[in-house]
């Protein structure tokens, strides 16, 4: 191999040359040091997910609806079939395996969707409610005017329909309107989507400002809309049962401004006329991280009921009592150590024997075993932008356009899907397929069984 010596010098002059100009800077010989930055924070990614990549059986368009600064997409997955808005606002339907088209119906509809017991109802732009078969064929339309409405709720015999402060009843078999009510905007600030029925009487909770802001509860006449009655300072019902409701008080600048001796109340209300017929009082103390401080909401003081057992969390701690067997100052049944409520959010459901939590910081899911009472945090290290649990499996959508599906029971990684966009909307399941919903195309993905029983 040949050296030219004259090049060769060339080089090592120019990279001498170049060295002194950094060393000395470009004016009055100053040497030049590299900046310091004022903030410098690594965050790992420990919840990196080491699992196989699979492929969509298949893909669907959808049609994209703008709605509250953001694009939305509807659909509803139900006994292996996949209904959806495609092009226009049409309503069509697909086999979930493989995606075959079977039907499309109509135009124009608005992403409101719902399904029960083999009819399918949804909106049309003008407000007008439709119903048609699983198969494609229409059942009956009906024009209410409900353009702004929130959900469809099919309970028994009616479909209701609501839409803010306003709440739509209409006979299922015809779709005839039995009756609507709208709750006075002057009063009332807004209208839930949970209704329940019960015994002839229909149960709908609102949110009133005035004086003191609080929930509400309404009930009003199953076949007319009447109203029946109004209960101000309670939460929406824990339990409708043999003719009573039990429902959580709003204790909140009412009194309770213990801050060690902290309590929770459970009114017992007449279905039929809202008359209180007792209360229930729980009772615990906690230590205030500031002297005095009371904290109300959340963590601090709320409840769910999971069949007979009644979960209350207690700050930093979570206590289980038996509702069916009430006696004044009872003790709870379990109790286990709860993470940080300023960190950790309960999702009031348990699942799996385990109380599920979600970051207050990054959003992922914290499960807490009720028989060790071991708190298990994944994915870890990761920011979800949608997350959705079905039997085994949890799904986890990244900003990066990557669905991870995890084995619940296990904590770990099982695979990962692809979609290009990291616009998600929630996942949806039937059998042992998922559909992922991601930039406005639908993604069928084939379940291992691993994830499909609880």
């Amino acid at each position: 191999m040949l050296i030219n010596l004259s090049q060769q010098m060339k080089r090592i002059v120019a990279v001498s040359v170049t060295s002194s100009i950094l060393a000395c800077g470009l004016q009055g010989g100053t040497v030049v040091f590299a900046e310091k930055p004022v903030i410098s924070s690594t965050t790992p990614m420990y919840g990196a997910v080491s699992a196989p990549a699979v492929k969509p059986l298949w893909s669907l368009p959808l049609a994209k609806f703008e709605q509250d600064g953001r694009t939305i997409t509807a659909a509803v997955a139900e006994e292996g079939r996949l209904f959806a808005l495609v092009d226009g606002g049409q309503l069509a339907a697909y086999d979930g395996t493989s995606g075959r088209k079977l039907w499309k119906y109509g135009s124009g509809l608005r992403p409101v969707l719902a399904y029960n017991q083999g009819s399918l109802y949804g909106l049309t732009t003008d407000g007008a409610v439709i119903a048609v078969t699983k198969n494609g064929s229409k059942q009956w339309t009906t024009a209410i005017r409900a353009d702004k409405a929130d959900q469809i709720i099919v309970l028994g015999d009616t479909i209701y329909v609501t839409q803010n402060l306003t709440l739509f009843a209409l006979d299922r078999a015809t779709g005839k309107l039995r009756w609507t009510l709208t709750e006075k905007e002057n009063q009332y600030s807004s209208g839930s989507n949970d209704i329940i029925v019960s015994k002839g009487v229909v149960l709908r909770s609102y949110l009133v400002q005035g004086a003191l802001t609080s929930n509400q509860i309404n009930a009003y006449d199953q076949a007319t809309g009447k109203k029946l009655w109004t209960s101000f300072a309670q939460f929406s019902p824990l339990l409708v049962k043999d003719g009573l409701v039990y429902s959580v008080m709003d204790t909140f600048m009412r009194g309770d401004d213990d801050s060690i001796n902290r309590s929770l109340h459970i009114a017992v209300l007449d279905l039929l006329t809202g008359k209180k017929k007792g209360e229930r009082v729980y009772n615990w103390t906690v230590e205030p991280e500031v002297p005095g401080q009371i904290e109300f909401g959340g963590a601090n003081g709320s409840a769910f009921l999971d069949g007979n057992d009644l979960y209350i969390y207690q700050g930093k701690a979570v206590a289980k009592y038996h509702f069916a067997s009430y006696t004044p100052n009872g003790k709870a049944v379990q109790k286990w150590n709860a993470p940080n409520p300023k960190e950790y959010q309960p999702l009031y459901s348990i699942y799996g024997g385990k109380l599920l939590y979600q970051s207050s910081n990054d959003r992922s899911i914290l499960a807490l075993k009720t028989t060790s009472g071991q708190g298990i945090q994944f994915p870890s290290g990761i920011s979800p932008v949608q997350t959705d649990l079905f039997a085994n499996g949890l799904f986890v959508a990244r900003a990066d356009g990557t669905l991870d599906a995890y084995n619940f029971a296990t904590t770990k990684p099982v695979f990962s899907v692809k979609t290009g966009s990291g616009e998600f909307d929630p996942t949806l399941k039937s059998g042992d397929m998922i559909f992922v919903r991601s930039g406005g195309t639908l993604h069928a993905v084939k379940l291992p069984a691993t994830l499909t029983k609880s």
